[in-house]
């Protein structure tokens, strides 16, 4: 990584760790084993935190490169300001040619509803967040198989084109370090293809693997991207699984989404039902009839004022297409 920086590439780092750094020096020093609960998780996590940004500290002074740390919990990207300030910093870290930021998810203060799947999902949004051209995850397999990679008859898939060739379908086995599978890296990655980003999936125990990624070289898998979408249309895509509120819309305005004909907004007559209360710039949650997520947007009034105008014709718009991402038939 010193190296490519060096090279002139911008090089963000999302790194795990801090738990199983706790979690060491808890057994060595204190004598105590920690079990797996939360709580204890995040004890663990305040012990290893600074031990594992020493490690990369020290790494990295070695190459005249200064490590910077980002400690960050999922609810920081519902907010749209939040996430602008987000990016505002790591734009200005970027510029530095002498600094890597590194970015784990702040595990000492997360609650367990509002946790990342775990660091791919966090990837997934900084690469978004910040246009990357490619997202690179490392992982304890060689990267994607059409089957068990356990399985002796399973053949590791070098290349996705989503275009030509769909989604595979993929083992649900998990790692035993990990809180997500396969599915969630190649969830995530149908995400960065979506926005146009590249995402390799590849071993972390493969030697030189960065180095053979940056040069080309036909390693692990690699997800194509299929389109391009604005800075806002992507965080709306990766911010969609906390909103603050729910609509239902009828089967009138479900219909037209489902044919998607033509650009359209929402409007309060094609919506039927309001949950829960937000905001104007919150994101809520988009449902049929009766009750499947379709999608999300972001609100351009309060909770309130819709219910006043629900079913009306001539209201204002509630959601413009702009501030809209549907996943219908993902």
């Amino acid at each position: 990584m010193a190296f490519f920086q060096r090279e002139g590439h911008q090089i963000i780092l999302v790194s795990s760790g801090a738990v199983g750094s706790g979690r060491k020096v808890a057994r060595e020093l204190l004598g105590k084993e920690y079990g797996s609960s939360t709580g204890e998780k995040q004890v663990l996590a305040s012990l290893g935190q600074h031990e594992l940004m020493h490690v990369y500290s020290n790494m990295f002074k070695n190459y005249g490169i200064l490590a910077s740390q980002l400690l960050l919990t999922k609810q920081e990207f519902h907010t749209r300001q939040h996430y602008l300030n987000i990016s505002r910093l790591l734009k200005e870290i970027l510029q530095q040619k002498n600094i890597i930021p590194i970015i784990n998810e702040n595990d000492s203060v997360a609650i367990e509803e509002l946790m990342f799947t775990d660091n791919d999902e966090l990837a997934g949004l900084i690469a978004s967040q910040i246009n990357a051209d490619k997202l690179i995850i490392l992982t304890s397999v060689k990267g994607v198989y059409n089957g068990n990679p356990n399985h002796p008859e399973s053949k590791l898939i070098s290349k996705i084109n989503p275009i030509l060739d769909g989604w595979p379908e993929v083992s649900t086995s998990k790692t035993t370090q990990g809180r997500g599978g396969m599915i969630t890296k190649l969830g995530i990655a149908r995400k960065m293809s979506e926005s146009g980003i590249t995402t390799h999936i590849c071993s972390v125990h493969e030697k030189n693997i960065i180095h053979e990624i940056m040069n080309e070289k036909i390693v692990g898998t690699t997800i194509l991207p299929t389109k391009k979408k604005s800075n806002l249309k992507r965080w709306i895509a990766f911010s969609d699984s906390k909103q603050n509120g729910v609509i239902f819309v009828n089967s009138c305005l479900l219909e037209i989404i489902k044919e998607n004909k033509r650009v359209i907004s929402l409007l309060p007559v094609g919506i039927e039902k309001v949950k829960g209360e937000f905001k104007k710039g919150d994101l809520v949650e988009i449902c049929s009839p009766i009750g499947d997520k379709i999608g999300v947007g972001i609100a351009r009034y309060h909770s309130e004022k819709l219910k006043e105008y629900l079913g009306q014709k001539g209201k204002p718009e509630f959601i413009h297409y702009d501030h809209l991402h549907f996943n219908i038939g993902k």
